[in-house]
């Protein structure tokens, strides 16, 4: 290959001294606008290719690995992609788990190209629904189809393991993950999602005529949130909707004043601050208390020993044995300010949205009660201890009220 080239370069060495000796009769007219002849850049040309076909010859494996980096854009969409990965591994159905591997982590749908109806060519319906995933990474998103909402890739697997759908289509390992639910059965579909903790994006299309060979209009109708399941036009079935507790976004740190818990409301716009906690206290509120997502921030990992292993020497070890069997992520920075932000990324908010501070002062207090007493006094519910609630109020007596009773024994009001 470097002797062909190495010819092409001895063939073309008589024309570039012909081009020298040109160059030379006119030096003021050429110096500053010299543009070299087609025949020659043809020459450089077949050099510079036979080079980088060399450079990347290899294995088909390592090009693919190369295409699939650069089609990250950037590190958010990675870190998304990762976080849906994970959920993916926590995937236990059979038929959930034959899904996710024909899943490729190359884009947020999770969809390999190579596999049938998995093009992402601009203008596809594919290509449509991940310009819609884009603007809400972290959400299941929903689109319309006819007579059914439709998910693909890695939402189709979300489907499928909690939603108790079947894939569309069967396993067939030829074509990428498709699930959806017929548009009469969208509530339960979300009620299902939302109680599992994650959120919905729904996607409808334009009713009506379109012109031939024309794609509907598709556009954002609606978000479905673990603390918000309503969405609008839902109430017209005849059924009592369940509206639960919200479910807050939990941040969690620690000073020397001691441990602190974060809750932000992404539905209220609001946020609450309790520090000066106990890790007892701190473990007690996480384990009555249900969470959209877990942040933990880097000042738990360093103990006043000096090492960064947290939970090692007993020290947080309480704590981390509650947060061990849970999902959680990392963050740095202000325990509050970073963590609104991580929240605005989570939901897709803009920068310019503000959350209101709902915190009160702890002084002159109760504290809330420890982890010990409130298990053995049956406010949290204990294996061979009876459930204190359930002795206090009436059989029929479920949902907030029996939550706010809860609260008020776990934190007593000043």
């Amino acid at each position: 290959m470097y002797r062909l080239a190495s010819r092409n370069c001895v063939v073309s060495l008589p024309r570039c001294c012909h081009l020298a000796l040109l160059l030379r009769s006119h030096p003021r007219k050429c110096s500053s606008s010299f543009i070299p002849s087609p025949p020659l850049l043809g020459q450089f040309r077949r050099i510079r290719c036979f080079k980088d076909q060399k450079v990347l010859r290899g294995s088909r494996k390592a090009t693919n690995k190369l295409n699939a980096l650069n089609n990250f854009p950037d590190e958010r969409v990675l870190s998304n992609i990762l976080w849906w990965k994970e959920r993916m591994e926590m995937c236990r159905k059979p038929s959930t788990v034959q899904l996710v591997k024909r899943l490729d982590y190359s884009n947020l749908l999770g969809l390999d190209v190579n596999l049938k109806n998995g093009s992402l060519k601009e203008g596809t319906l594919n290509w449509e629904i991940l310009q819609f995933k884009s603007k809400f990474p972290r959400e299941v998103l929903l689109c319309r189809v006819g007579d059914f909402y439709e998910a693909l890739g890695i939402d189709a697997c979300i489907l499928v393991e909690y939603a108790g759908l079947n894939p569309f289509g069967g396993l067939r390992s030829d074509c990428i993950p498709r699930a959806g639910c017929p548009v009469v059965n969208l509530r339960q579909t979300l009620d299902d999602l939302t109680r599992n903790g994650f959120s919905v994006c729904i996607v409808e299309e334009v009713q009506g005529p379109t012109q031939a060979r024309s794609r509907k209009g598709r556009f954002i109708s609606g978000h479905a949130h673990p603390g918000s399941p309503y969405v609008f036009g839902l109430v017209g079935v005849d059924h009592d909707l369940d509206f639960p507790e919200p479910m807050p976004v939990v941040g969690i740190s620690r000073s020397a004043r001691g441990y602190c818990i974060n809750f932000v409301l992404e539905t209220m716009k609001t946020y609450l601050s309790e520090d000066g906690l106990t890790e007892e206290a701190l473990v007690t509120k996480l384990r009555t208390c249900r969470y959209h997502h877990l942040f933990l921030h880097m000042s738990l990992r360093s103990n006043f020993s000096g090492t960064c292993r947290w939970g090692e020497f007993g020290e947080g070890g309480l704590l981390w044995g509650e947060c061990s069997g849970r999902h959680f992520e990392w963050f740095e920075g202000n325990p509050v300010i970073d963590l609104l932000s991580k929240v605005k990324d989570l939901y897709g908010l803009d920068e310019d949205v503000t959350f209101r501070n709902v915190s009160m002062s702890s002084e002159n207090r109760p504290h809330p009660l420890t982890l010990g007493t409130a298990t053995q006094i049956g406010a949290i519910p204990t294996e061979g201890i009876p459930c204190l609630l359930k002795v206090l109020l009436p059989s029929n007596c479920t949902g907030l009220p029996l939550l706010y009773v809860r609260d008020l024994l776990l934190n007593p009001p000043a």
